[in-house]
């Protein structure tokens, strides 16, 4: 069952899933893409990455096209 959550319940829990409670949210509404900045993200794999937010990613319901997932420098 999808669920749905504000953009900003979105990237507090993604954040989370990577261990962390920095991040920040940029969204291009003219294309339809959410951005979320995460710290530290850089120091894990893109399969690692892959494998943490896609059961978040999975089981909400997004008006998005795309959620973009980068590191916070």
């Amino acid at each position: 069952m999808e669920e749905e959550i504000s953009v900003d319940e979105l990237a507090r829990e993604m954040a989370a899933v990577f261990g962390t409670k920095e991040y920040q949210i940029t969204i291009d509404s003219f294309r339809e893409i959410l951005y979320i900045r995460i710290k530290g993200l850089s120091s894990f794999t893109d399969d690692k990455i892959n494998e943490l937010a896609s059961p978040l990613l999975d089981e909400i319901e997004s008006d998005f096209e795309e959620i973009i997932l980068l590191d916070l420098d």
